[in-house]
């Protein structure tokens, strides 16, 4: 049982400690779960209040145009910077790594933005860091700017966003981009022509799905609205294919060497009802019953698989420790080359256990053979 336990949680926990980390590794970066579209369309807010009833979305916010989307941040004592701007709200997977819930579920003001690493870093920026944003616009052949103060809300890490970024409000980008249009902007003190009330159109927007498989869910659903997108489904269908090649040894090797294991644990169990098969009968003559004998043979098999558990378990951390320190320093990016959960390692002793309890129910045909009389000549 140990000889056909070790093999089968070694290649359980090196697809665990392989596939489980690059898995885990796509997942913790946000990146790996985006959506994004392609090409130049117009987004009414009715196709984002459909879009985001749909059972994969763990985040959608739209976006203005990508030629009004920047802003120029002025730090004292530094060279001016014209950076991309993304708008953000409250569950940003891009901010979840990094910042607190309470910071997480705070809508941005106005004046408040997160900048990417690379930004803060020109800059000299840091969470607190006050600053100016001045905005653009150009009206005939004259060059007009508005500024308003800013405050650094956070710095997003480099392996999040390795761009120059600032994320700020959605009503933010609309009023940049209404400004570029040439509106004016009351709420920031920004002049330009009197504003009338139409339908906000956007030509982009950021959505991220709850897990990798349903990024190729959402893909479908949008190719269905003929919004054809960008997502990273060559890195996730690399991992997919990793898994499913694991889970074919596996099943292999539970096949042929569980089955070996399972015809030698019944015969075993057969074997050993026949060695005591006197004894079996004289408890059957002082009234025990043949399921009772079973039940008896069965416990046997139980508390030898609860012991062979228990030793493949123990060769087996060994093994996982031995691999692990061999492989570990040449696969950068991977945690553990094999290992198992605690849960894992617990449920495969069960399954032992019950392997071999099912393994010992083919001795009841030798039971069902045993006589009481036949313990008469011991008794």
């Amino acid at each position: 049982m140990i000889a056909f336990m070790v093999p089968m949680l070694t290649v359980l926990g090196i697809k665990d400690g392989i596939v489980g980390t690059l898995t885990r590794r796509l997942l913790e970066n946000p990146r790996n779960r985006e959506i994004s579209p392609i090409g130049t369309r117009s987004f009414r807010p009715d196709f984002f209040d459909k879009l985001k009833t749909h059972p994969d979305v763990e985040f959608l916010i739209p976006e203005t145009r990508e030629i009004s989307a920047t802003i120029n941040l002025i730090v004292q004592d530094r060279p001016a910077l014209d950076i991309d701007i993304y708008s953000s709200a409250p569950g940003d997977p891009l901010l979840s790594e990094t910042f607190d819930p309470q910071t997480l579920n705070h809508q941005l003001g106005l004046n408040e933005i997160y900048v990417s690493q690379s930004v803060a870093e020109k800059l000299g920026l840091e969470a607190g860091t006050e600053l100016i944003g001045r905005v653009g616009r150009t009206r005939g052949t004259r060059a007009e700017y508005s500024r308003l103060p800013l405050k650094v809300m956070g710095v997003i890490p480099i392996h999040i966003t390795p761009k120059d970024n600032v994320f700020c409000s959605l009503d933010l980008m609309r009023m940049i981009e209404d400004y570029r249009s040439g509106y004016a902007i009351p709420e920031l003190g920004w002049p330009g022509q009197e504003r009338v009330e139409f339908v906000p159109l956007y030509s982009r927007f950021r959505l991220y799905a709850k897990d990798l498989d349903g990024v190729e869910r959402l893909r479908l659903h949008l190719l269905d609205e003929n919004v054809e997108t960008l997502t990273q489904a060559a890195q996730i269908k690399l991992v997919k294919d990793l898994d499913h090649s694991f889970t074919v040894v596996f099943l292999a090797l539970f096949v042929v060497v569980g089955g070996g294991a399972f015809a030698s644990a019944a015969s075993g169990s057969i074997d050993q009802v026949v060695k005591t098969r006197r004894s079996l009968a004289v408890l059957a003559l002082l009234g025990i019953s043949k399921f009772k004998l079973l039940i008896f043979t069965m416990f046997q098999a139980a508390l030898t698989g609860l012991l062979a558990a228990l030793g493949a378990e123990v060769l087996f951390l060994l093994l996982a420790k031995t691999l692990n320190a061999y492989f570990g320093g040449n696969m950068s990016a991977i945690d553990e080359v094999c290992s198992l959960s605690a849960f894992k390692l617990a449920a495969a002793g069960l399954i032992l256990i019950l392997f071999m309890t099912t393994a010992s129910g083919c001795a009841y045909t030798s039971l069902s053979d045993i006589e009481p009389s036949e313990g008469m000549r011991d008794v």
